[in-house]
């Protein structure tokens, strides 16, 4: 009895494992196929492209997969793709969801149902803003941060790459930032009075770990006429807004 068992074990585990492939194959698929769609919309408007037919494009994908409908109820006839976009909001959104066989057709587990979502907003183009004299001009793009309190005008700028440098603890206090202030622990990652710490030229803080989120950075585009809340960046913003 140990060995049937023990088969009936290692084959579910296997069939699960199957299943976790072919759902990060179908999470492929649905971002290679929405990604397309997301710019085709802009295509077929504005340049006369054809649509792109996004569930040919998905099953493609996975009919190049070796064995890829092998743990769905069905096969290839199993799959249920629905595209609910909204062309006119530029919303992309595809379901696609199927049924997971399992290893003995006659066992009392009930149907698993895998479903899947893709959310997207297509691109239209840039938008564009009138000027005092009457001519339309492109809108102008910035980038911010979550937590920042300026604008640039470049998403290059060192203010937004933060420079990570690794200094011993007990030289910290010979050091200046480029404002000539002092290194203080990080109130996140609370690092130890020793050893090793990671520092910025233009922060305040030393940190006990390379990857404290007081280090990163998330970058936002926004439109210029939404950023009143930002004072631009001394760098890459200063010289670039007088001579706007």
């Amino acid at each position: 009895m140990v060995l049937p068992i023990f088969l009936f074990f290692m084959m579910t585990v296997m069939l699960s494992i199957e299943t976790v492939r072919f759902q990060s194959h179908i999470q492929e698929a649905l971002y290679q196929a929405g990604n397309e769609r997301a710019f085709s919309e802009y295509r077929v408007k504005y340049q006369g492209k054809t649509k792109v037919n996004s569930q040919e494009q998905i099953k493609e994908y996975l009919e190049s997969q070796l064995y890829p409908y092998l743990c769905v109820k069905g096969g290839k006839e199993g799959i249920r793709f629905q595209d609910l976009s909204v062309t006119e909001q530029g919303k992309i959104e595809y379901v696609l969801s199927c049924r997971i066989k399992p290893f003995i057709e006659w066992l009392p587990i009930g149907d698993v149902v895998m479903n899947d979502r893709f959310f997207s907003h297509s691109w239209i183009g840039y938008s564009k803003i009138e000027s005092q004299d009457g001519n339309v001009v492109p809108e102008i793009y910035v980038y911010v941060t979550r937590t920042g309190s300026r604008y640039h005008m470049s998403y290059e700028c060192t203010h937004l790459n933060v420079q990570v440098h690794m200094e011993e603890y007990e030289n910290l206090f010979g050091l200046r930032n480029q404002s000539g202030g002092k290194y203080y622990a990080c109130e996140r990652c609370k690092p130890l009075a020793e050893g090793t710490v990671y520092i910025t030229n233009d922060g305040d803080c030393y940190h006990g770990q390379a990857d404290c989120s007081s280090l990163k950075r998330t970058i936002c585009m926004i439109p210029l006429s939404e950023a009143a809340g930002y004072s631009p960046c001394s760098k890459c913003a200063g010289k670039k807004e007088r001579a706007f």
